[in-house]
């Protein structure tokens, strides 16, 4: 059941954080709605449509950047009062502008949530959430954790719940100073959304949406409990925004995410599932959706505001209506509207020859997110600027492997670089015009840590660059496990690493913060201990860490990733001039347990490259033309697979020469832990190349333990 929406361009405002455009309760029927906008000049806004055309209904002077913006107002009552996050501090609007409340919070850093539910007033500041009533501290958590968003639903007596999406794959849900509950999700929950009916909210029902792009329904019961039925579990790009509104013939969910789609699904009853109505590709990233009433009376929208400040609608009125609808006095002034832009783009052309005030440069807006992807261990860098971007420079002192993106239509060149010099990589993107976002994939290697440089250059303002660092992690393939998990994790066996010294478990965190990504704000201790548990995206094998004051233990099925570890943490170590003892303990069991685990990709790929060996064997002495006729069943499967089999490969080309890599690695490291004579990786590859070409893993493990191995 599909719906036509049309595009309706209406303002553009500056750069947009996430949930900063709202749109008012309606106060009359018959009249259209007005929307609210703030962006990173600190420049909030009030717009409505006065005769057929947008109009600016307030406007105020530019300040600090507003972070975030929510509306607010007395129980029982429209939520119609603004109010904005600048920094730590929060301002309260009336929908005509006139400021009410002007509030210091007690968080130090710059808020990243908030909510207000009548005098509750929720605000989050990286891993501390704190809440106030009337203005005064009714209670705070500190999660460890990135909170990315907050919502307060009403309880009884006065209480509130309160739901945090934390960063370590988990909803929080607090009720006053009792112990909050914990609801475990497969993914980093970054959006929060009441569920609403028109402007009716629901006092237990709220969207999540997450950073690999699921959408989920939390249904909260009275006494606490927190349960999430998935709606949309198809992976994807991360959720920005979020919103439910009754476009045409049903309730609809409206989605907004980090590449630029904006979707629309039908929300689900018993009998039904999501079914997708419409998707629409922006081109940037989307901070806002929501649904509403803004261009035409009897017409709902989705209003959609980018992370550039381009605010539009998709409307479900008819194009021919917009067309039928004009007068002559709107048609001049869009003319005269037309003629100013031209003024305007005249003046920008002759401005671009300006030499810019060197003590006073300019600086891009520019934003940029860089996730690891489980499925292919790959890791997806995108970047978006408020303009077009020109050109893209990217730098490594450690090497990496840039690969192939579908929709990356820049061109690119990649130089000669010298590894002496510090220089891996060395590539170029030059973008096409227009181009306001560009998505690019690459793979790390592990063991080998380093930065990766960014370069960044508009085609608005080119002589203008600006740079970001982003760290390659040593153990960049690892993904962080729920504590609560840890006792589903297997129990061995695992070779171990045992450090004690004079150093504190602040110290021991920081320096894995180093080593590990996605380390939490601060350690979580249980029974004093600090706990952090990894798994290896690629081939599956777990880390575990435990440490306190004076005293670490590091277990891990991989012996390479023991060894990665003792060589940073002992570097660090000496950096500081604090003497460590170190113990490491070798398991010979875990050889055969790391080859278990890689031995299914193994196959898998060696199935893979025989059958493309046969497809192009056919297809050298042309049998495919009649294959019914002159074929086994065997291969007429194999022609008719034929695009699917080569698109697997195609996927991770390297995918035999990286598992082939890893054993070596494991070799290396073995003969290393085992303190025995130091060899090289050319040597490894030399000695197991004959066992891995033929997959004998007994003949690996005799290599490995070096003792014969019967069968």
């Amino acid at each position: 059941m599909t719906i036509a929406l049309s595009r309706v361009d209406y303002v553009s405002v500056g750069v947009t954080s996430r949930g900063t455009t709202r749109i008012l309760p309606p106060t009359d029927p018959k009249q259209t709605q007005k929307f609210v906008v703030g962006d990173h000049d600190g420049i909030l806004q009030v717009f409505g449509m006065k005769k057929g055309e947008l109009q600016a209904l307030f406007k105020s002077l530019p300040g600090p950047k507003i972070n975030k913006m929510i509306l607010g107002g007395s129980m029982e009552t429209a939520r119609d009062k603004i109010f904005v996050a600048y920094g730590n501090s929060v301002k309260g609007f009336t929908k005509k502008g006139k400021l009410f409340l002007d509030f210091d919070t007690s968080l130090l850093d710059p808020i990243s949530a908030l909510y207000v539910l009548g005098p509750n007033l929720a605000a989050c500041a990286r891993d501390l959430y704190h809440r106030y009533y009337d203005c005064k501290d009714a209670d705070s958590y500190l999660a460890g954790e990135i909170l990315h968003d907050v919502v307060l639903l009403p309880g009884d007596n006065s209480m509130v719940y309160a739901i945090l999406a934390c960063g370590d794959c988990a909803v929080r849900v607090l009720h006053g100073t009792m112990r909050p509950t914990v609801l475990r999700l497969p993914s980093i929950p970054t959006v929060l959304a009441v569920y609403r009916e028109k402007e009716v909210e629901s006092t237990e029902r709220v969207l999540l949406g997450t950073i690999d792009g699921r959408v989920g329904l939390l249904n909260l019961q009275g006494n606490k409990t927190l349960r999430i039925t998935w709606l949309i579990n198809s992976m994807g790009s991360e959720v920005t925004s979020l919103d439910t509104f009754e476009l045409q013939d049903g309730m609809d969910i409206l989605i907004g995410r980090q590449d630029g789609i904006v979707e629309v699904f039908t929300f689900p009853d018993e009998d039904t599932s999501p079914c997708l109505r419409y998707r629409y590709n922006a081109g940037e990233s989307i901070s806002t959706v929501i649904g509403g009433i803004i261009g035409a009376i009897g017409y709902p929208e989705v209003l959609v505001t980018t992370y550039s400040g381009r605010i539009f609608g998709l409307t479900t009125k008819p194009p021919g209506l917009l067309e039928a609808g004009q007068s002559d006095t709107v048609i001049a002034k869009l003319k005269l509207e037309i003629h100013q832009l031209e003024e305007k783009l005249v003046e920008e052309r002759e401005t671009t020859n300006f030499t810019a005030d060197p003590l006073a440069p300019l600086i891009l807006a520019v934003k940029h997110r860089m996730a690891l992807h489980e499925e292919d261990a790959s890791y997806s860098l995108s970047v978006e600027l408020d303009t077009s971007i020109d050109n893209i420079l990217i730098q490594s002192n450690t090497p990496i492997v840039l690969l192939d993106v579908e929709n990356n239509s820049a061109v690119v060149s990649l130089s000669m670089c010298n590894p002496k010099e510090g220089n891996f990589v060395l590539a170029t993107y030059r973008c096409q015009i227009n181009t306001n976002r560009l998505e690019m994939r690459l793979r790390t290697i592990e063991g080998q840590p380093g930065t990766l440089q960014i370069y960044v250059t508009s085609q608005v303002q080119p002589k203008c660059c600006r740079r970001i660092s982003i760290p390659i992690y040593a153990l960049s393939l690892h993904k962080r496990q729920h504590i609560d998990d840890a006792d589903t994790l297997p129990e061995g066996p695992f070779n171990e690493l045992r450090l004690n010294g004079s150093f504190t478990i602040a110290e021991m965190h920081a320096w894995l913060s180093l080593v590990l990504p996605d380390v939490p704000e601060r350690p979580h201790l249980y029974e004093n201990d600090a706990i952090l548990t990894y798994k290896s995206s690629f081939i599956g094998t777990i880390l575990k860490c435990r440490y306190k004051k004076g005293n670490a233990i590091f277990s891990g099925e991989n012996i390479s990733s023991i060894i990665i570890l003792r060589d940073i943490l002992t570097r660090e170590a000496t950096k500081r001039k604090i003497k460590l003892e170190v113990f490491c303990d070798v398991a010979v069991g875990s050889i055969s347990r790391v080859l278990e685990l890689i031995r299914p990709q193994l196959d898998a790929v060696h199935e893979l490259i025989e059958k493309i060996k046969i497809l192009d064997v056919l297809e050298e002495f042309e049998l495919k033309t009649n294959p019914k006729e002159n074929l086994c069943s065997q291969y007429q499967d194999l022609i008719a697979n034929e695009q699917n089999i080569r698109s697997q490969l195609a996927k991770d080309p390297e995918i035999l020469n990286r598992l082939h890599g890893v054993i070596t690695d494991l070799y290396v490291d073995w003969e290393r832990a085992k303190g025995a004579r130091r060899i090289n990786s050319k040597f490894a590859a030399e000695k197991l190349n004959d066992s891995l070409e033929s997959r004998d893993f007994l003949q690996l493990l005799q290599i490995f333990t070096g003792n014969a191995i019967s069968t």
